[in-house]
């Protein structure tokens, strides 16, 4: 199989960004406060190196899965800390700090909504810019760790016993004001998007059309 080069990757980059903004415009409009895009790239992984993206491997995170059909098939993944999917909940649902005190079933809800909103955005636009059609699957939550999760994202895709993955790697930065203190506090959700080698080819070259 041909490998993806860095120039290749740099175009997908270019994409992924536009995409991502795009999410970020939505979920700002969700939360009634500006979200920030604090980082989108793209990269050519081996499986095993995908569970330090974001955090320790045996660290508990918060993810709701995504899986993705359509022309291809891939692997998306909404992921937080377990105290920052509390915030993010109260967030959207304009509650105040602590009212989420345990991801219940209504949390839950709200969070895999969020992804779905998310996610929807992100490959919309991505769908836009390649003409590549993607179909998001029904949300599911899941607390695990970051190996898990990974594991679990590696084996919605087609060829899960694949070593490589071409990872698109999305950070939401929101900044919001705790009215009872004054203080400000920083919420980072990443977004994880995964295609096997071949389907990033595809949208390669669709790009060159």
């Amino acid at each position: 199989m041909q490998q993806i080069t860095e120039e290749q990757l740099a175009s997908l980059e270019i994409v992924a960004k536009a995409s991502a903004e795009r999410a970020s415009e939505t979920l700002s409009k969700l939360v009634g406060i500006p979200v920030k895009l604090a980082m989108a790239r793209v990269r050519i992984m081996e499986n095993a190196e995908l569970a330090e993206l974001i955090a320790s491997p045996e660290k508990s995170v918060s993810a709701i899965f995504l899986p993705v059909t359509g022309e291809g098939k891939g692997s998306s993944v909404l992921i937080s800390s377990i105290q920052e999917s509390h915030r993010l909940a109260e967030l959207i649902t304009k509650q105040p700090k602590g009212s989420f005190a345990k991801l219940d079933d209504s949390a839950i809800s709200i969070l895999e909504e969020t992804a779905n909103i998310i996610g929807g955005a992100f490959l919309s636009e991505l769908s836009n810019k390649t003409g590549v059609s993607f179909i998001q699957s029904v949300p599911s939550h899941s607390i695990n760790t970051m190996q898990e999760v990974v594991d679990m994202a590696i084996g919605k895709l087609e060829h899960k016993d694949s070593k490589l993955a071409v990872a698109f790697e999305i950070d939401f930065s929101l900044t919001t004001t705790i009215i009872t203190t004054t203080t400000t506090e920083k919420i980072i959700t990443h977004y994880i998007f995964l295609l096997e080698v071949a389907f990033a080819q595809k949208l390669l070259e669709a790009l060159k059309k």
